[in-house]
């Protein structure tokens, strides 16, 4: 039976459909294939069953999700990227000044120089910080607030 839940609760439903999911899946992988004499602790082919009808489950409630986040798609786009920019940024080589190295005996210095300096990655990943939070604000409004149906359990 569907059930109207906001779009927060639906996407605690797919993860829990997605555990169950990978937990079924991981069951048959385990016990598909075994010895004849080593007796099975589950039914195969109703776990089986089981996870298709979890997977038809979770692409409806993927889909639904997805459906109802067509207003403010754009915003859960720029979230990723702007993760994905603060991600590279704090992997990002800043390394400057003179180094004294020591390779098989030989003292070797160097002086590294970097274009884009600490600094500036300091700041530009605060203000990437602050637009996501803002935009994960927008997304957590919409989420509480948006309805959609669905199939839950009770």
């Amino acid at each position: 039976m569907k059930t109207k839940v906001t779009i927060a609760r639906a996407l605690k439903e797919k993860n829990r459909v997605a555990g169950r999911l990978a937990k079924a899946r991981d069951l048959v992988g385990k016990e598909n294939s075994k010895d004849i004499k080593v007796p099975r602790g589950i039914d195969v082919t109703a776990t089986y069953a089981l996870a298709k009808a979890l997977r038809d489950r979770l692409v409806a409630i993927k889909s639904a999700i997805a459906e109802a986040n067509k207003p403010i798609v754009s915003k859960i786009i720029e979230l990723d990227e702007i993760k994905s920019e603060i991600a590279y940024l704090n992997g990002l080589n800043v390394k400057e000044g003179k180094f004294v190295e020591t390779n098989y005996g030989s003292r070797i210095e160097s002086e590294i120089d970097a274009v884009i300096r600490k600094q500036q990655v300091l700041d530009e990943i605060a203000a990437l910080q602050a637009r996501a939070d803002s935009l994960q604000d927008e997304l957590d409004e919409f989420n509480a607030t948006t309805k959609i149906e669905i199939e839950i359990d009770e």
